[in-house]
């Protein structure tokens, strides 16, 4: 009777450990510095170029997971790496794996013919020069990811820059290779930054000038041309399509500074 009453207290607590997922429909949860987050629209999709994005969302807040791969396995988040995770709050505040965030989208379960990914992951999400945080106990549950639906991602990526020291934050990116160079574009109301680099490039430091690197701000239909500057490559990733380039440069009445931007082109 004892090895009963022992094994349904096991049980039940095994139970209620995970009371917060109440029946099998798709779930995106988990814990942001120590608060509950749960998602209650959950979406998922193929991208054009192969990867996988999914995304919860709730009334002030939004999760989003992007991994290369849906096979059983753990797929590490951080500098340089294909797969990333983004938080954004009710401010509207982004905080992401890129370009100093760590963690892993570990994918547990995968059934093929109903396009159906479940698993678990962890991040710290880093806005930078503003704060971190950390997401832990993150779990992803039956997220179709053949239905799409997210129909709202219109940018290829994200970029973030300063600049005469004021923060810019992009509302949408555009990146795209045209004649072996990919070109960037990030926009803010009437301004937007645009940084070129060749297609081939290695991982380094290029001045501006280098043959296949330049850059520009442009406000309203004003365009300043860089007229000194760095642009560092981290990666180029040809077969996935990615890009993740650093950059600083002057204009003849601006100056860009901490330019980090992460593209799909």
């Amino acid at each position: 009777m004892k090895r009963l009453i022992l094994a349904i207290f096991v049980l039940s607590f095994a139970f209620t450990g995970c009371e917060d997922i109440e029946d099998n429909s798709p779930a995106i949860q988990g814990e942001i510095n120590d608060v509950f987050f749960k998602a209650l629209d959950v979406r998922g999709q193929q991208n054009d170029n192969g990867s996988f994005t999914l995304k919860g969302i709730n009334q002030d807040e939004e999760v989003s997971l992007n991994f290369v791969n849906t096979e059983p396995g753990t797929y590490l988040l951080g500098p340089g790496r294909a797969n990333s995770a983004f938080y954004e709050d009710a401010n509207g505040n982004i905080y992401g794996t890129t370009p100093a965030g760590e963690g892993k989208i570990v994918i547990t379960g995968h059934c093929s013919s109903c396009g159906t990914v479940s698993g678990n992951f962890n991040f710290v999400g880093i806005n930078p020069g503003v704060d971190t945080i950390y997401m832990q106990k993150g779990i992803f549950f039956d997220v179709n990811y053949l239905v799409g639906g997210i129909d709202n991602d219109t940018s290829d990526g994200f970029m973030n820059a300063e600049v005469d020291a004021e923060p810019f934050q992009t509302e949408v990116v555009s990146a795209e290779e045209t004649s072996g160079v990919i070109v960037i574009n990030g926009f803010v109301d009437n301004t937007n930054i645009t940084v070129k680099i060749p297609a081939n490039a290695a991982s380094g430091n290029y001045p501006i000038g280098t043959t296949g690197f330049d850059a520009s701000y442009t406000v309203g239909s004003l365009v300043e041309v860089a007229q000194s500057g760095t642009i560092s490559v981290n990666f180029i990733n040809s077969s996935l399509r990615k890009a993740k380039v650093f950059f600083d440069f002057n204009t003849e009445n601006h100056v860009i500074t901490n330019g980090d931007t992460e593209v799909d082109y």
